[in-house]
């Protein structure tokens, strides 16, 4: 059963996605509440760093590309992806940051009833973000991945959506 499970490209980009957002959190929360670096530059060094995790993922686990690593197809990634994350997340984070931020004592009536008291409102805020403006940015980037990046030239791109 798990093995048709993790047969499902879906499936499996949904795993690597998991993964890179949490590496991605884990970089970005170290700069900004131990490095103090401004939030929006740190989120663009723990963006940059986990789209580079996030290439060699893809290419073998989720697409299976039997291709050779490409500059090419690397830069392709990395534009995608980068529009994904450093222009679509950092957006997002902007808009919602911006928002919470005029909103803490309903932030922070949310984190009593979620029981997160000890978060504090801005780490909340930016968590909170940074995961809405992931799953924005997770959705344009399957598309394109699967129709520009990693299309497969044996089959039509549209057959292997979920396979």
């Amino acid at each position: 059963m798990l093995q048709k499970i993790w047969s499902i490209k879906l499936t499996r980009f949904l795993c690597v996605g998991v993964f890179n957002t949490l590496f991605d959190l884990s970089i970005l929360n170290s700069l900004v509440f131990l490095g103090h670096v401004p939030v929006l530059l740190a989120n663009l060094i723990s963006a940059s760093t986990s789209m580079s995790v996030s290439y060699f993922l893809n290419h073998h686990i989720v697409f299976r590309s039997g291709e050779k690593h490409s500059v090419n197809r690397f830069v392709r990634f990395f534009v995608v992806t980068g529009f994904g994350i450093l222009a679509i997340q950092t957006c997002v984070i902007y808009l919602i940051t911006h928002l919470l931020a005029h909103q803490s004592h309903a932030v922070t009536s949310v984190e009593t009833s979620l029981h997160i008291t000890k978060l504090s409102v801005k780490a909340f805020e930016l968590n909170l973000a940074k995961l809405i403006a992931v799953l924005v940015a997770m959705a344009w980037n399957f598309i394109i991945y699967h129709f520009v990046v990693f299309k497969s030239h044996s089959q039509s791109p549209d057959q292997d959506v979920l396979l």
